[in-house]
């Protein structure tokens, strides 16, 4: 009795193993390898996060696995996917974005000319005058390409005047030069999200959680996309990770994590999944009444 209970905490325990997605199968990997490391720089973050990979990927029994990492664009989002996850099983393993970095890119622009025409742009902002805006910013940006901070309130102004496909233009221009920009990852995601282009939208919120994993907007954004995406589980683990932040922080969007979890609750309720729903919330930290 004793031998067959323990050839079924052998079988559970591989079923679970198998069960995991490649992400999550990279992510534990690579925890394992950053507990071993002292000193954790980005290099030997990023050489635990992929040593492993190739050998997982290949040897998936999943053919689609394999040919997602046939092409560049794939081989980044699995990466990016990985280490969204990292970013929550271990934290206190990843390397910190390097400091004063925000400071740089969201500082003024050393050329008068082209702060002078970033102020002036502002002031149209303010005044919800987004067309003379957007002139004043292209004027900016003219005389200096590498602005950040009017490449990204040109998107916003664009954005505004419901030019979806030129506020995403600037917001990437933007992200060229600060890749790891929260702004610009963060509003390019909500501009995707009003074009219906849910997946899209996730890749950047989950490029927000990678940089920014203290951010809850990040997981607040990708609990919404998943949850368009008809993913409510995975939904529903950002969304109480967004909650914690925004409750930790006493911040006003504590009320939009509320109504999204109470919107998850309610649908696995009517789908029969209410104890799926009770068990992700107790595995965050969240106690339903």
């Amino acid at each position: 009795m004793k031998k067959n209970y323990l050839l079924f905490l052998v079988f559970t325990s591989f079923s679970a193993m198998h069960s995991q997605t490649i992400e999550e199968k990279i992510a534990s990997k690579a925890c394992e390898c950053l507990q071993k490391k002292t000193n954790i720089t980005r290099d030997i973050y990023i050489e635990c996060l992929t040593s492993n990979m190739g050998e997982l990927v290949l040897t998936d029994k999943d053919p689609k696995i394999r040919e997602s990492i046939n092409t560049v664009d794939g081989i980044q989002n699995m990466i990016l996917r990985a280490e969204s996850l990292v970013a929550k099983k271990c934290p206190d393993l990843v390397p910190p974005v390097v400091e004063n970095k925000e400071d740089i890119f969201y500082g003024k622009s050393k050329n008068k000319n082209a702060q002078n025409s970033y102020t002036i742009g502002q002031d149209f902002m303010n005044q919800e005058n987004y067309k003379m805006a957007v002139e004043s910013f292209q004027l900016a940006i003219k005389e200096d390409p590498t602005f950040v901070l009017a490449l990204d309130d040109m998107a916003v102004s664009y954005r505004q005047l419901n030019d979806y496909e030129n506020a995403i233009k600037y917001y990437k221009k933007s992200l060229e030069i600060y890749p790891e920009g929260s702004f610009a990852l963060m509003n390019i995601g909500v501009v995707y999200t009003f074009k219906s282009d849910y997946k899209t939208a996730l890749s950047y919120y989950e490029k927000l959680i990678q940089y920014h994993p203290d951010n809850a907007e990040g997981y607040f954004g990708a609990g919404k996309s998943y949850f368009l995406l008809k993913d409510d589980e995975k939904a529903l683990d950002n969304i109480c990770i967004a909650h914690i932040i925004y409750t930790n922080e006493k911040s006003d969007y504590v009320k939009d994590s509320e109504k999204l979890l109470a919107g998850i609750y309610q649908k696995m309720k009517s789908e029969n999944k209410e104890e799926v729903f009770k068990k992700i919330a107790a595995k965050n930290n969240i106690k339903i009444d």
